[in-house]
């Protein structure tokens, strides 16, 4: 069985199987560490994925579903998502995630002090924050000092379409996690990266394992029509939107007694088009 062709890295099954797994705790702790740039001072050395997926619901409130949830050695909780659709209100999303599994550690009886660091990065494969730089994190910070008030929020946001290559030899291990993700990367600035990363490396030689893997294959295309049917309802619903704005600005002109062959230059519309609107609604 050959290696999926143009294989989408953020593809829900393959990267849960890719970093979410037990067997490859490695590569996401090289991508955490990597990403959360940490030195031998903090880096994180251990990691133990969480079994279930769903943070349980607290009186019946909506349950977030995680894309890899785990433990640290130091008892930090890490969720790792990606969102491939764009939202608007992406960040309130991600602060509802943060803050479900922050609380989900406090059991009844148990002590504030024993809330651990929770900490978030979110991969998006759409423009989302006004800003260039593609990795943006985010701190509680006190207004005037900068200073921080608690280590336990942090929350990351990458927007791999802002990602520019420089030089493969200089890039840091963040940018390069960054680049294997990015949909604008080829395989050879890929194989590149890999010449000089072992993570990089050993994660694309899992590709072909996955590729291999029957039943993840056929779950990865699965998922990926159910993508892509979703993104063809989501552009249908916003032609159909858009078309409804047209008819009624045409509405609106008729009926203020604008001339035919202007509201046709401004809407767009034929004039016939407009013609069978004035039949229609008015």
């Amino acid at each position: 069985m050959e290696k999926i062709k143009d294989i989408n890295r953020l593809n829900d099954v393959f990267f849960k199987s890719l970093l979410g797994d037990e067997t490859r705790k490695n590569l996401t702790l090289n991508f955490l560490n990597s990403i959360l740039n940490r030195d031998e001072h903090d880096y994180f050395t251990d990691i133990n994925f969480m079994d279930k997926q769903q943070v349980p619901d607290i009186n019946e409130g909506k349950a977030p579903e995680l894309d890899i949830l785990a433990k640290t050695n130091n008892g930090s909780l890490i969720n790792i998502e990606v969102q491939i659709a764009s939202q608007k209100k992406f960040s309130k999303r991600a602060l509802y995630y943060w803050s479900r599994l922050y609380a989900y550690q406090l059991g009844k009886g148990h002590h504030y002090r024993e809330l651990k660091p929770t900490i978030s990065i979110n991969l998006l494969n759409f423009d989302y924050l006004p800003y260039e730089t593609y990795h943006n994190s985010y701190h509680v910070r006190n207004d005037e000092t900068n200073d921080i008030l608690i280590n336990d929020f942090e929350m990351h946001f990458i927007e791999l379409g802002k990602f520019k290559f420089s030089d493969i030899k200089k890039m840091r291990n963040a940018e390069n996690w960054i680049a294997y993700f990015s949909p604008q990367c080829t395989d050879e600035e890929r194989e590149a990266i890999a010449m000089n990363n072992p993570a990089i490396k050993e994660a694309l030689n899992y590709e072909m394992m996955f590729s291999q893997d029957e039943i993840k294959r056929r779950d990865y295309e699965l998922q990926e029509k159910a993508m892509r049917d979703y993104l063809a309802n989501m552009y249908d619903s916003k032609q159909e939107g858009i078309q409804e704005n047209k008819i009624q600005n045409a509405i609106n002109g008729l009926k203020e007694g604008i001339d035919i062959n202007i509201i046709s230059k401004i809407t767009k519309l034929s004039i016939e088009e407009i013609q069978k609107i004035k039949q229609q609604y008015l």
